[in-house]
């Protein structure tokens, strides 16, 4: 088994080395987080490294799909092995500093690994909290909108991006609770063609199509800059938090407070909860100077400009 080179990634303040035998897997790798990619380092595997080198952490991917339906990553927290059929995908996650076995299903390779690298970020960065959210700003406030998966966080980040905000992510909210900011966090854009079809995007030359699920729908993977340029995001102040709440004939926000907000959003938590008490803790100063609304979505232009009042009436 060949490993090939050692890209190099740099996630908030961390830097990640991913090695693999598969050249798919790393340029799936590049795709999604391409603004992390710091480059390459060709420096033979069992080489002479410098001492920043050996400082690197490290995520080993083993790809032996072709040969026996198996995929294995190690990044020394976890070792996954995932066993792929004609139906579907299985993983078994050993956690390596108690040896304890779980087991859970996926979607496909290529997902996964996504994941699990996220994952790794997370473990990683212990200064922050990562929540399953679109975020954007306004005047450097954030805005961040948790939700479970198909309920409208990208198209609403989108569509707020297009009137204006800056974009911090349409999937990962990157909150620090001691510096009370939300970080920039910006994977490429997955855009499944009923969101397309909403935000009146045209298919763009440089967007690299790729069929998802069981049903194969297709998706486009982007860079926000190409859909709207110059709209990255700075840190910006935390300010509202948004729960997405399903779909109505019109859109409508509801008031919660900031104590139900605070047992709310670790279920939307990406970063692994060990200590649930010290998590609360953390995050209930921060609660009690933002504002939390649930927010039930209708029509997108109405969506949005419920929103941008919201935030407007915040300025004055």
């Amino acid at each position: 088994m060949k490993i090939l080179p050692e890209d190099v990634y740099g996630f908030l303040g961390n830097e990640v080395g991913i090695r693999s035998n598969s050249y798919e897997v790393l340029e799936r790798l590049r795709l999604m987080y391409g603004r992390f990619y710091l480059g390459c380092d060709d420096t033979p595997q069992n080489g002479k490294r410098s001492g920043q080198d050996e400082s690197r952490f490290r995520i080993q991917i083993v790809d032996n799909l072709a040969s026996s339906n198996e995929l294995f990553l190690n990044d020394n927290f976890y070792l996954y092995r995932l066993s792929k059929t004609d139906t579907y995908c299985r993983v078994t996650c050993k956690d390596l500093r108690t040896l304890i076995n779980d087991s859970l299903r996926t979607c496909d390779p290529l997902t996964f690994v996504q994941g699990a690298v996220l994952r790794t970020i997370c473990l990683l960065a212990r200064d922050y909290q990562l929540m399953h959210a679109g975020a954007v700003s306004r005047e450097n406030e954030g805005i961040i909108f948790p939700a479970l998966s198909r309920m409208g966080k990208t198209t609403l980040a989108l569509k707020l991006v297009s009137h204006g905000f800056r974009f911090l992510s349409d999937e990962v909210a990157c909150i620090n609770p001691d510096l009370e900011i939300v970080e920039p966090f910006p994977r490429k854009v997955n855009i499944r063609n009923g969101s397309r079809v909403l935000l009146r995007l045209p298919l763009k030359l440089n967007a690299i199509a790729s069929s998802v699920g069981i049903e194969e729908e297709w998706e486009w993977t982007l860079d926000i800059e190409d859909i709207v340029p110059r709209s990255l995001s700075n840190p910006c102040t935390l300010r509202y938090i948004l729960f997405l709440r399903g779909f109505g004939e019109k859109p409508r926000l509801e008031y919660i407070s900031s104590a139900n907000a605070l047992f709310e959003l670790p279920k939307f938590s990406i970063s692994p909860i060990d200590n649930p008490a010290f998590m609360l803790f953390k995050f209930a100063p921060l609660l009690n100077k933002i504002q939390c609304f649930n927010l039930v979505m209708g029509d997108l232009d109405e969506t949005a400009e419920l929103v941008m009042q919201l935030v407007d009436r915040g300025r004055q």
